[in-house]
């Protein structure tokens, strides 16, 4: 079973920037994926009913 990982290192007004972990490995080494933050959630929904709750979201703090 994969195990999802939907990191936020960046967060507006308007967008979310994200990066994705499946099973440990970064899936979008190319940039971050720009999304609306209704569409996040959904993609956390989506992911974890799939993954049947193997799937976490994490927002990095920066100092």
């Amino acid at each position: 079973m994969n195990q999802y990982k939907l990191v936020t290192v960046v967060e507006t007004k308007e967008r979310v920037y994200i990066r994705i972990f499946v099973n440990d490995t970064l899936i979008n080494p190319e940039g971050l994926i720009r999304l609306k933050q209704a569409e996040l959630d959904q993609l956390f929904r989506d992911l974890f009913k799939g993954s049947r709750g193997n799937c976490i979201r994490i927002r990095r703090v920066r100092s």
